[in-house]
Protein backbone atom coordinates (compact mmCIF):
# COMPACT_ATOMS: atom_id res chain seq x y z
CA UNK A 1 0.00 0.00 0.00
CA UNK A 2 1.40 3.39 -1.04
CA UNK A 3 1.67 5.95 1.73
CA UNK A 4 -0.06 9.26 0.99
CA UNK A 5 1.44 12.73 1.34
CA UNK A 6 -0.99 13.45 4.18
CA UNK A 7 0.23 10.35 6.03
CA UNK A 8 3.82 11.52 5.59
CA UNK A 9 2.97 14.99 6.89
CA UNK A 10 1.30 13.40 9.90
CA UNK A 11 4.28 11.10 10.53
CA UNK A 12 7.00 13.77 10.31
CA UNK A 13 5.23 17.02 11.26
CA UNK A 14 2.40 15.87 13.48
CA UNK A 15 -1.37 15.58 13.37
CA UNK A 16 -2.03 19.31 13.71
CA UNK A 17 0.09 20.23 10.69
CA UNK A 18 -1.28 17.30 8.71
CA UNK A 19 -4.77 18.60 9.36
CA UNK A 20 -3.77 22.16 8.39
CA UNK A 21 -2.01 20.89 5.27
CA UNK A 22 -4.90 18.69 4.12
CA UNK A 23 -7.51 21.43 4.64
CA UNK A 24 -5.54 24.26 3.03
CA UNK A 25 -6.98 25.58 -0.22
CA UNK A 26 -4.63 27.47 -2.53
CA UNK A 27 -6.88 29.96 -4.24
CA UNK A 28 -4.27 31.00 -6.80
CA UNK A 29 -0.67 29.90 -7.47
CA UNK A 30 0.59 33.51 -7.77
CA UNK A 31 2.37 33.49 -4.36
CA UNK A 32 4.21 30.33 -5.40
CA UNK A 33 5.31 31.97 -8.65
CA UNK A 34 6.39 35.23 -6.98
CA UNK A 35 8.36 33.49 -4.24
CA UNK A 36 10.02 31.15 -6.78
CA UNK A 37 11.18 34.12 -8.86
CA UNK A 38 12.48 35.89 -5.77
CA UNK A 39 14.49 32.89 -4.56
CA UNK A 40 15.91 32.11 -7.99
CA UNK A 41 17.10 35.72 -8.23
CA UNK A 42 18.87 35.49 -4.84
CA UNK A 43 20.43 32.01 -5.01
CA UNK A 44 23.01 31.53 -7.76
CA UNK A 45 22.52 28.47 -9.99
CA UNK A 46 24.23 25.31 -8.80
CA UNK A 47 23.78 21.64 -9.40
CA UNK A 48 22.12 19.53 -6.75
CA UNK A 49 20.77 22.28 -4.46
CA UNK A 50 17.30 20.80 -4.18
CA UNK A 51 17.19 20.49 -0.40
CA UNK A 52 18.21 24.07 0.56
CA UNK A 53 16.17 25.61 -2.26
CA UNK A 54 13.08 23.64 -1.28
CA UNK A 55 13.57 24.51 2.39
CA UNK A 56 13.92 28.22 1.56
CA UNK A 57 10.88 28.15 -0.71
CA UNK A 58 8.66 26.41 1.84
CA UNK A 59 9.81 28.73 4.63
CA UNK A 60 9.21 31.81 2.49
CA UNK A 61 5.71 30.62 1.63
CA UNK A 62 4.98 30.05 5.32
CA UNK A 63 6.44 33.33 6.55
CA UNK A 64 5.41 35.72 3.79
CA UNK A 65 2.12 34.22 2.57
CA UNK A 66 0.92 31.97 5.42
CA UNK A 67 0.90 28.98 3.05
CA UNK A 68 1.65 25.65 4.82
CA UNK A 69 3.97 24.29 2.14
CA UNK A 70 5.94 21.18 3.02
CA UNK A 71 9.35 19.99 1.90
CA UNK A 72 9.24 16.46 0.55
CA UNK A 73 12.20 14.13 0.07
CA UNK A 74 12.05 11.13 -2.19
CA UNK A 75 12.90 9.59 -5.53
CA UNK A 76 12.74 11.30 -8.89
CA UNK A 77 12.32 9.36 -12.12
CA UNK A 78 12.44 10.38 -15.77
CA UNK A 79 11.13 8.03 -18.45
CA UNK A 80 11.19 5.19 -15.92
CA UNK A 81 14.86 5.75 -15.03
CA UNK A 82 15.65 6.67 -11.44
CA UNK A 83 17.58 9.95 -11.47
CA UNK A 84 17.64 10.42 -7.68
CA UNK A 85 17.16 7.56 -5.20
CA UNK A 86 16.27 8.52 -1.64
CA UNK A 87 17.31 5.72 0.71
CA UNK A 88 17.08 7.76 3.92
CA UNK A 89 15.68 11.02 5.16
CA UNK A 90 18.00 14.00 5.46
CA UNK A 91 19.99 14.01 8.71
CA UNK A 92 18.69 16.08 11.59
CA UNK A 93 21.06 17.88 13.93
CA UNK A 94 20.52 17.51 17.66
CA UNK A 95 23.16 20.08 18.54
CA UNK A 96 23.07 23.74 17.55
CA UNK A 97 25.82 24.80 15.20
CA UNK A 98 26.94 21.25 14.43
CA UNK A 99 27.88 20.76 10.79
CA UNK A 100 26.55 17.56 9.28
CA UNK A 101 28.46 16.40 6.23
CA UNK A 102 26.91 13.21 4.87
CA UNK A 103 26.28 11.92 1.38
CA UNK A 104 22.61 11.94 0.41
CA UNK A 105 21.28 10.97 -3.03
CA UNK A 106 17.59 11.79 -2.85
CA UNK A 107 15.63 14.71 -4.26
CA UNK A 108 13.60 17.44 -2.54
CA UNK A 109 10.68 19.54 -3.68
CA UNK A 110 7.72 21.32 -2.11
CA UNK A 111 4.07 20.37 -2.14
CA UNK A 112 0.94 22.30 -1.31
CA UNK A 113 -2.72 21.66 -2.15
CA UNK A 114 -2.05 19.30 -5.05
CA UNK A 115 0.90 21.29 -6.49
CA UNK A 116 4.50 20.14 -6.86
CA UNK A 117 7.17 22.83 -6.91
CA UNK A 118 10.81 22.22 -7.78
CA UNK A 119 13.40 25.01 -8.00
CA UNK A 120 16.41 22.82 -8.73
CA UNK A 121 15.51 20.27 -11.38
CA UNK A 122 16.03 22.64 -14.32
CA UNK A 123 19.23 24.06 -12.83
CA UNK A 124 20.58 20.55 -12.33
CA UNK A 125 19.66 19.42 -15.85
CA UNK A 126 21.12 22.51 -17.53
CA UNK A 127 24.38 22.25 -15.57
CA UNK A 128 25.14 18.72 -16.83
CA UNK A 129 28.05 18.72 -19.28
CA UNK A 130 27.43 15.21 -20.50
CA UNK A 131 24.48 13.48 -22.18
CA UNK A 132 21.86 12.35 -19.68
CA UNK A 133 18.25 11.23 -19.60
CA UNK A 134 17.42 14.16 -17.31
CA UNK A 135 19.04 16.81 -19.51
CA UNK A 136 17.52 15.43 -22.71
CA UNK A 137 14.05 15.12 -21.16
CA UNK A 138 14.12 18.64 -19.71
CA UNK A 139 15.37 20.23 -22.92
CA UNK A 140 12.91 18.30 -25.11
CA UNK A 141 9.92 18.82 -22.81
CA UNK A 142 10.51 22.33 -21.46
CA UNK A 143 13.28 23.88 -23.58
CA UNK A 144 16.21 25.81 -22.17
CA UNK A 145 16.37 28.68 -19.73
CA UNK A 146 13.54 27.58 -17.42
CA UNK A 147 13.62 28.49 -13.75
CA UNK A 148 11.03 26.82 -11.56
CA UNK A 149 8.89 23.77 -12.13
CA UNK A 150 5.41 24.26 -10.70
CA UNK A 151 2.41 22.14 -11.64
CA UNK A 152 -0.67 20.48 -10.22
CA UNK A 153 -0.12 16.73 -9.80
CA UNK A 154 -2.34 16.11 -12.82
CA UNK A 155 -0.18 18.33 -15.06
CA UNK A 156 3.21 16.80 -14.27
CA UNK A 157 4.43 15.70 -17.71
CA UNK A 158 4.21 12.05 -18.61
CA UNK A 159 7.60 10.49 -18.02
CA UNK A 160 8.39 12.69 -14.99
CA UNK A 161 7.66 11.12 -11.59
CA UNK A 162 8.07 12.42 -8.05
CA UNK A 163 7.88 9.68 -5.41
CA UNK A 164 7.45 11.05 -1.88
CA UNK A 165 9.15 9.11 0.92
CA UNK A 166 9.74 11.66 3.68
CA UNK A 167 8.58 15.12 4.78
CA UNK A 168 11.18 17.37 6.39
CA UNK A 169 10.84 18.60 9.96
CA UNK A 170 11.44 22.14 11.19
CA UNK A 171 14.89 21.10 12.49
CA UNK A 172 15.90 19.77 9.08
CA UNK A 173 14.59 22.90 7.35
CA UNK A 174 16.39 25.17 9.83
CA UNK A 175 19.64 23.29 9.24
CA UNK A 176 19.29 23.62 5.48
CA UNK A 177 18.46 27.33 5.75
CA UNK A 178 21.52 27.85 7.95
CA UNK A 179 23.71 26.14 5.38
CA UNK A 180 22.20 28.13 2.50
CA UNK A 181 22.65 31.39 4.41
CA UNK A 182 26.29 30.52 5.06
CA UNK A 183 26.88 29.71 1.37
CA UNK A 184 25.28 32.99 0.25
CA UNK A 185 27.41 34.98 2.74
CA UNK A 186 30.58 33.32 1.46
CA UNK A 187 29.86 34.42 -2.11
CA UNK A 188 29.77 38.10 -1.18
Amino acid sequence: MKITINQLVNRYRGESEANEYSHFNLKHPQPLLESARELLSIVPPSMGACAPLSAAWAQMLRDKYDIPAIVVAGDFKVLGKRIFKCKTNLPESNQGGKVINKKWDGHCWIEIDGYIGDLSIFRTAYSLNHPSVLKQFVENTFGTGRGAFLAPYSDVPKGMKYEAKYVLTDKQIAGLLGGLSYQLEQRI
